[in-house]
C-alpha cells in the first residue's frame, strides 16, 4: 500500500537502478495470469511502468526458497512476454526489469555484495551486453544491513534500513538527511492509522513469523510434507479468525493470498 504512492516508489527505484526515474505508474498486487488453466499463477508485490515504457516488477519476500531464482526468472519472462498480443511485432517489446528484495541471504550469491544486477553478457567479453531488454536486481536485506554500518551515506542502503525496520532509531537519523524516506515514513504513519490496515498487518505479521518458524523447523527436521501441511493449517487458522472478525471476503483474499472459493468453503465448514 505504501508503494502505491508513485513518488515514494520513484525514490526507491531510482536508487536501485542508479539512474534518474522521471515517472512511475504503479499497480499494487498485480497478478500475472497465464493463458491456460495449467499455467502457474504468480503474485508480485508491485508492478510499475517506469518512464512510460519500461516494465518493472518488485517483489519483497521474507524467506529464501530453493527455487527462488527459477521463480524469479519465470516472473520476469511472463512480464516481458505479456506485452505482446497475438500478431504484434517483436519490436513492441519494452525493456523489462525484475527486482527482488529478500530478507534471507541467497546461497548462490555468497561472497557478492548486497545488491547485484544481472544482464545477458558475452561469456568471455564481459563488457558486451546482448540486449538491455533484460535486467534483474537482487537485494539481500541482511547483507545490506551489514554494509550500511560502513557506508551510511548510500541511499539504497538507507532505503533497505527503512524497509527492514521503519521504527528504528537509525531510520529516524536517516530521515534527517533523506527527504524521500521522511516522506515514506509520514505516509506509512498515515496508512497505519487505518484500523482495517492494522488488522491485516497484524495477521500478516503473525503469518510471516509462523511461516518462518515452520520453514526453519522443517529444514532442521527434514520434513517437507509436514512443512507444507503446517502452512496450510496456519493459513486456515488466520482465515477463520478474520471471518470471525467479520472482515469482508475481498479483504481476506488480499491479506492471505487465498481465492474467494477457498474462503467460502472454509466459512461453510466452520459455520461462520
Amino acid at each position: 500500500m505504501l508503494f502505491s504512492n508513485n513518488d515514494i516508489t520513484k525514490g526507491l527505484v531510482s536508487n536501485i537502478l542508479k539512474e534518474k526515474v522521471i515517472s512511475v505508474k504503479t499497480n499494487v498486487n498485480k497478478q500475472l495470469l497465464g493463458n491456460n488453466t495449467d499455467d502457474k499463477v504468480g503474485i508480485v508485490d508491485l508492478r510499475a511502468i517506469i518512464n512510460d515504457n519500461i516494465e518493472c516488477e518488485i517483489e519483497m519476500q521474507m524467506l529464501y526458497f530453493k527455487n527462488f531464482i527459477p521463480r524469479f526468472l519465470h516472473y520476469w519472462s511472463r512480464l516481458y512476454s505479456s506485452q505482446l498480443k497475438e500478431g504484434e511485432d517483436y519490436d513492441l517489446l519494452h525493456k523489462t526489469i525484475s527486482i527482488a528484495i529478500i530478507n534471507q541471504n541467497v546461497p548462490r550469491l555468497k561472497g557478492l555484495p548486497a545488491h547485484t544486477a544481472w544482464k545477458i553478457r558475452e561469456a568471455e567479453n564481459y563488457g558486451e551486453i546482448l540486449t538491455d531488454k533484460l535486467e534483474l536486481h537482487i537485494i539481500e536485506v541482511q547483507k545490506a544491513i551489514e554494509e550500511y554500518k560502513n557506508n551510511k551515506t548510500d541511499e539504497l542502503l538507507q532505503w533497505i534500513m527503512f524497509l527492514e525496520n521503519p521504527e528504528s532509531k537509525e531510520v529516524n537519523n536517516i530521515m534527517v538527511r533523506n527527504k524521500e524516506i521522511r516522506s515514506a515514513k509520514d505516509e506509512l504513519v498515515y496508512l497505519s492509522q487505518d484500523e482495517e490496515n492494522q488488522r491485516i498487518a497484524e495477521f500478516r505479521k503473525k503469518e510471516l513469523m509462523d511461516k518462518k518458524d515452520i520453514y526453519e523447523t522443517g529444514l532442521d527436521e527434514g520434513r517437507e510434507e509436514g512443512k507444507v501441511e503446517g502452512k496450510a493449517e496456519l493459513k486456515k487458522e488466520i482465515i477463520i479468525n478474520l471471518l470471525k472478525m467479520k472482515m469482508p471476503i475481498d479483504k481476506i483474499e488480499e491479506a492471505t493470498n487465498t481465492t474467494k472459493e477457498e474462503i467460502e468453503k472454509i466459512k461453510k465448514e466452520e459455520n461462520l
